[in-house]
């Protein structure tokens, strides 16, 4: 990013302060004005605590982010009241861009709400533009601060990353819900993004030596998943993932055993068939062993960045099929056992 003009603004005057804020940035240069959605970032924050809208939010690379994939930006920092209301602060934004040659700015509106939760769709709409796909991206430990219904169905797509739960069992439930409901959005995980080429190299590894998947009885295919440090989400969704894929239901014993194994270089390992197939994932590759049957064979990981994962998501607005049957399996699982 090459500079950022700001100003505090009210609510009510949003829209004319940006357009004179437009004619600043190009009082110099011509500017493009770049959009090619409406990208809420949501923030919780009490109601009684004081928020300066100007400063960036910490841990998150928004700027990186719009900067892939210009967007209109609106910032929402919320903290709920039993009363429904207007926004309550407001600043503005054009953030300018020099990239290749190529100079165009992207808006970023912040806005501080303390109302009901009821309120947040009526904002929001007025602030988004109506001929652009709108994205939610919550950035918040979603399994203690649950997406808020009426703000995330207005959204064609919710963005997340379960990385980032304290608790597996509440953020599975939350999500499983989202996904039945009948204007529930679009799922984005970031971090089941990264377990994309695990799940590639292990449905090729099952083709190439047949193995047997559908036995009558889940037990006999041996499923254990051995995660690092840091890394349980990951395990477990990919145990929903095998899960949905075979039929397994809530009747079934669970078939598979996950455990911690924090040291070494390996994110995931994952062994089936009675160690017929084993395969590691690091940072840098997918490693498949069959055990002597067969050559092993290795897949690149791909390196992203946290930005460039989030600008690849808001691009694609992919309705994933595999990662919403994973979250109802693992669903069915909490509900009838009560834990992980």
């Amino acid at each position: 990013m090459s500079d950022r003009l700001t100003r505090v603004s009210s609510p009510a005057a949003i829209e004319d302060d940006l357009a004179a804020l437009w004619r600043d940035a190009a009082r110099d240069a011509p500017i493009a004005r770049a959009l090619m959605a409406n990208l809420v970032v949501y923030r919780d924050c009490p109601a009684a605590e004081e928020v300066d809208l100007s400063a960036p939010l910490e841990g998150v690379p928004i700027d990186e982010v719009i900067e892939r994939h210009p967007s209109r930006l609106i910032r929402l920092h919320h903290g709920g009241r039993p009363d429904p209301g207007a926004p309550v602060g407001a600043t503005i934004s054009v953030l300018l861009f020099d990239t290749a040659g190529a100079r165009f700015g992207v808006e970023e509106i912040a806005v501080r709400s303390s109302c009901a939760d009821a309120s947040l769709p009526s904002i929001v709409r007025r602030l988004a533009l109506g001929d652009i796909p709108t994205s939610i991206w919550w950035t918040e430990d979603l399994s203690h601060s649950t997406p808020l219904e009426a703000l995330v169905t207005m959204g064609r797509q919710l963005l997340y990353d379960s990385r980032r739960w304290a608790d597996l069992r509440r953020g599975f439930l939350a999500l499983a819900a989202l996904a039945a409901h009948p204007h529930g959005p679009d799922l984005a995980d970031l971090n089941w993004r990264r377990l994309t080429p695990l799940r590639q190299a292990l449905a090729h590894a099952v083709v190439a030596i047949g193995a047997p998947l559908d036995a009558p009885d889940p037990r006999a295919l041996g499923l254990r998943v051995r995660h690092g440090r840091n890394e349980r989400a990951l395990a477990w969704l990919l145990a929903g993932w095998f899960s949905a894929r075979l039929g397994w239901t809530a009747n079934h014993e669970w078939p598979v055993t996950i455990e911690e194994q924090p040291d070494g270089e390996a994110i995931l390992t994952v062994s089936l068939g009675a160690g017929a197939i084993t395969a590691t994932m690091t940072a840098q590759h997918v490693l498949v062993d069959y055990n002597g049957r067969v050559a092993p064979f290795s897949m690149a990981v791909p390196h992203e960045s946290e930005a460039e994962a989030v600008a690849a998501e808001l691009r694609s607005l992919t309705y994933d099929s595999d990662l919403r049957d994973a979250l109802a399996a693992l669903a069915a699982r909490l509900t009838s056992s009560g834990s992980l």
